[in-house]
């Protein structure tokens, strides 16, 4: 994959504008749900935070992917909060509210996880003398700035210009999600020689992952006797991953295209088993009345 100067640039502004757009929807009482329903929101937590990445590395041990895919795969498992997860749990008849919330209180803290872990993956996979580092404190400082900074200005402007945010919200939220639309249409159109290789490497595990992830996500929560509604929220936030922050990761902190490869696909692909997941729902509710 290459990378220019247009991308480079392009993809920090959308992530910023998505988080920002992210944060207009987020007010206090979103944290406070923590208190009201603690062990819901955890267990949300641990299933993106926690289930999730262990769930990627035994896939990924399993399939055999080169070393460089398998990074792509595993930093993107360390980027939970996708924003389309709201309108997914919308969609399903879930708990958007539930989703909200995981998706503000992970969003405060990836940009310490995603340097902690990815520089320890780092390590793990292609040892102490690659020329491929993850820097703690400049990631961390970089992640802070496309990613906290947005949502907590998005935050504050719904504070103070509520109408405002409520007016506009549609297109604070979905003018974002086109622009990373476009930057990953972009990445696609510079390497479409090479697109038909990297969805044969990429495009299964990518495809078995968003599918495990959703099922996992929701007998999880349904073992531990949430509701039908948020396990299907659980479900949907396990399976849907921040995929513009991942490829931020690989693709202008790491600059390693190869890496890029898996979150650029699984962004696209992710969706494929979210919708079915939603199609499926909708018949099973017709079906029972």
């Amino acid at each position: 994959m290459m990378q220019d100067g247009v991308l480079g640039l392009a993809l920090p502004v959308t992530l910023f504008c998505i988080m920002f757009g992210m944060g207009t929807g987020l007010v206090m009482e979103d944290f406070k749900r923590v208190l009201n329903t603690p062990m819901t929101v955890i267990i949300g937590i641990i299933c993106q935070m926690i289930l999730l990445p262990i769930i990627t590395l035994i896939l990924l041990i399993l399939l055999q992917l080169p070393a460089e895919i398998f990074i792509g795969f595993m930093i993107l498992a360390f980027s939970p909060g996708g924003t389309t997860s709201n309108m997914f749990s919308y969609l399903a008849d879930g708990n958007v509210a539930l989703s909200i919330t995981l998706t503000g209180i992970v969003s405060l803290v990836t940009p310490l996880t995603i340097p902690l872990l990815g520089g320890m993956l780092l390590e793990w996979k292609l040892g102490g003398a690659s020329e491929v580092v993850l820097p703690f404190i400049p990631t961390f400082l970089k992640l802070v700035v496309v990613t906290l900074i947005p949502v907590l200005l998005g935050m504050l402007l719904r504070h103070y210009r509520a109408t405002f945010c409520k007016k506009y919200e549609r297109l604070m939220t979905r003018i974002p999600l086109v622009m990373l639309l476009l930057v990953i249409a972009g990445i696609i159109s510079q390497n479409l020689e090479s697109m038909p290789y990297f969805l044969k490497l990429t495009g299964i595990p990518a495809l078995i992952l968003a599918t495990v992830a959703l099922s996992a996500g929701y007998g999880f929560a349904r073992s531990l006797k949430l509701s039908e509604k948020d396990a299907r929220t659980i479900a949907i936030e396990t399976s849907i991953q921040n995929g513009g922050t991942a490829i931020l990761v690989t693709g202008t902190i790491l600059n390693n295209p190869t890496m890029t490869i898996a979150p650029v696909m699984y962004g696209i692909l992710m969706l494929m088993p979210a919708f079915v997941y939603v199609m499926w729902l909708d018949r099973r509710a017709v079906a029972i009345n």
